[in-house]
């Protein structure tokens, strides 16, 4: 009896009908102008969203910490090595120009042979353009140049290898016994020939090596004051007190300079006269400076100002500084407003503010970021088989 109760149910349940041609009637197929529409609206948004990813874009930006100055307020001067100060060369209250020496760090160069030797270097350029060598004979051998007298050695060298060439006159005296003999065998013409193309040859190929020689010594000496001229910067960045500003100087305890001070200690001050030169100054690493360009626009969100009360500041990169310092480079951004916001509201200057700041290196729409990197991808697997190949 179960087995027939269930082969009834499977029969009924075979005989249900999907589709009711009678519901079918009852309702009616789907209107045509609503299935064209629902494509319509379907393929518009499609549309809308492709044209979103070509006009729609957003940049690419660094971010990093700004830390705004005043140059106009005052220019804290540091040393750059550890030592005693040998001399300073301004009192309190001195007038100062941009690029002044305020003072000497102690180190085993002489200061005078320093100076005497920077007087007459620029005459290696002089002799460049002219080839008059009286211009190296002023050129002291006896200095006491410190770290730098390997540079200086070299440098003396190439300068004395020039002296001694021009001194012995070889190229001038072994040309005119040339001459002499060519034109005591030129009055035989006949008989000597082939002797007077070998003299005739001999001048010529002593001509070229005198050329030769002369280039060898000026290529020698050109390095050397390259070599030089690296030394005497880098001595200057390490041992002479600059400011960077004009303005008046404010020494501090002025008995303290006679002990030791360490790398990094100010020194004293100068108070320039300059109006509202404000500069922000951003650390940054290797991975982030690199894609940093002169002239990136900048916006700066400060920490003491809310950006949705006060706005941002906006800058440009001024200048890049590719010499690390701990490992980060200095980026400069200067303000074309000064210090109004995007809301026109003028910020006060503060010692310390600060800010956290957005380097726009580029703006590229969302259609490119998609697919570049399917480009760049298709570009390297040539490159690659191009290589294999």
């Amino acid at each position: 009896m179960d087995n027939n109760s269930h082969i009834t149910d499977k029969d009924s349940h075979s005989q249900i009908e999907l589709r009711n041609q009678e519901m079918t009637d009852l309702l009616g197929d789907a209107p045509v102008w609503l299935i064209h529409t629902g494509s319509y609206l379907l393929y518009g948004v499609l549309s809308m969203f492709l044209l979103g990813t070509v006009f729609i874009s957003y940049p690419d930006v660094v971010r990093g910490q700004a830390v705004i100055d005043d140059l106009a307020n005052v220019e804290w001067v540091t040393v750059n090595s550890s030592g005693q100060i040998e001399t300073l060369f301004v009192r309190n209250d001195s007038i100062v120009k941009r690029g002044d020496t305020i003072g000497v760090i102690q180190n085993s160069a002489r200061l005078t042979d320093v100076k005497r030797f920077c007087r007459v270097l620029t005459n290696i350029e002089e002799y460049y353009l002219t080839n008059n060598t009286n211009l190296l004979r002023v050129f002291p051998f006896d200095l006491i140049m410190g770290e730098m007298s390997e540079s200086y050695e070299v440098f003396t060298q190439a300068v004395k290898n020039c002296l001694i060439y021009d001194d012995y006159h070889y190229f001038a005296q072994r040309k005119t016994f040339l001459q002499k003999e060519l034109g005591i065998l030129k009055r035989e013409p006949e008989k000597n020939e082939l002797p007077i193309l070998k003299v005739e040859r001999d001048i010529f190929e002593l001509s070229i090596a005198h050329k030769m020689e002369m280039e060898k010594n000026k290529k020698q000496l050109e390095v050397a004051y390259e070599n030089m001229v690296n030394s005497l910067k880098s001595w200057e960045s390490k041992y002479l007190i600059k400011s960077n500003n004009e303005g008046r100087i404010v020494l501090g305890d002025v008995r303290g300079l006679t002990r030791m001070i360490n790398k990094g200690d100010t020194i004293c001050s100068v108070i320039s006269n300059n109006k509202e030169e404000f500069v922000a100054r951003m650390q940054l690493g290797q991975d982030k400076v690199a894609g940093v360009e002169v002239g990136n626009p900048v916006n700066i969100n400060l920490a003491k100002y809310p950006s949705h009360t006060y706005g941002i500041l906006r800058g440009e990169v001024t200048s890049i500084f590719f010499i690390p310092y701990n490992k980060m480079y200095e980026v400069n951004i200067t303000f074309p407003h000064q210090l109004i916001t995007t809301t026109q509201k003028e910020i006060k200057y503060e010692l310390g503010l600060a800010g956290e700041a957005d380097i726009i290196t580029s703006n590229r729409s969302i259609l490119s970021r998609i697919f570049n990197p399917i480009y760049n991808l298709f570009g390297k697997r040539e490159f690659e088989n191009d290589n294999n190949q």
